[in-house]
């Protein structure tokens, strides 16, 4: 793999490269992968992942009766969990962002059955259970930044209130989302990358020069991975810059800078000489 870095950064090189294992290039399109996921990838983990389930985007969206005037004043949640005074199960009504009935609910027992579509605070974790009923995923207090008291946020404007309500949520759900978002982002763009390699290296097998063949399918498959590796790298740097318009750009340099640096390195490394009248 070291060989096939030292080697991207020359046109000539990298065509010699088609004569190297295909194994330690599929090695090095999967590094590549990382790295090339690695701005948007970057933007999720500051912004705490994708709202997957739309519950926080729903409250922001409806901004629900409830809230903040009827939330029960002895309920406080922080990292430590949700503390409550009164053993009383509240439930409240809302909608998630795709219309979706969802029930907020705290809970103070251990015991008890939900219908239908919930979000349930709990104690010590944050239990959704989806449209069946059925407990879809758990999540515990550790990542909430701030401790939150509804007897304060009742004396606040419903806009703040909604706010803070869903920041409770976005932050609760944050690792989870953060893994699922990056997986998601990163098998997406493997994929894509994938169907970029396969389709340009098929088409560069009717490449000719000096009308003469240069290369089979599988040497192209290794000269587009190689010329991956300067695009590459420029997203990289990107991302470190964290400029989110200049990360969407990349990715339209990237899909025209590597097929045609590939195509460069067709023609500057191979050495067709010219037919002549005398060989025809």
């Amino acid at each position: 793999m070291l060989k096939i870095i030292a080697n991207s950064f020359k046109f000539k090189n990298i065509f010699n490269l088609r004569n190297h294992h295909l194994k330690a290039f599929i090695f090095y399109f999967l590094l590549l992968i990382f790295i090339i996921s690695f701005p948007l990838n970057y933007q999720i983990i500051k912004t705490g992942g994708w709202d997957l389930y739309n519950f926080s985007a729903g409250i922001r969206q409806n901004y629900p009766d409830w809230l903040p005037s009827e939330l029960p004043e002895d309920i406080e949640i922080s990292k430590s969990g949700m503390y409550y005074e009164v053993e009383e199960i509240r439930t409240f009504q809302t909608t998630n962002l795709d219309g979706e009935e969802l029930s907020i609910v705290f809970m103070p027992f251990k015991d008890y059955s939900v219908e239908g579509r919930s979000l349930v605070f709990e104690a010590k974790r944050i239990v959704y259970y989806d449209a069946e009923g059925k407990l879809a995923l758990e999540v515990g207090y550790s990542n909430i930044k701030t401790t939150v008291r509804f007897r304060d946020l009742r004396l606040s404007t419903q806009s703040q209130a909604v706010d803070k309500f869903a920041d409770i949520i976005d932050e609760a759900f944050s690792s989870y989302a953060i893994f699922v978002s990056v997986v998601y982002y990163t098998a997406i763009t493997g994929f894509l990358n994938l169907v970029l390699v396969l389709v340009v290296s098929g088409i560069f097998v009717f490449v000719r020069i000096r009308f003469q063949k240069v290369t089979k399918f599988t040497d192209n498959l290794k000269i587009v991975i190689a010329s991956m590796t300067i695009p590459s790298l420029v997203s990289f740097i990107v991302g470190i810059a964290g400029v989110m318009e200049i990360n969407a750009f990349t990715v339209v340099i990237y899909q025209f800078a590597t097929p045609l640096i590939a195509l460069i390195a067709i023609y500057k490394g191979s050495k067709i000489k010219e037919i002549s009248n005398k060989d025809v």
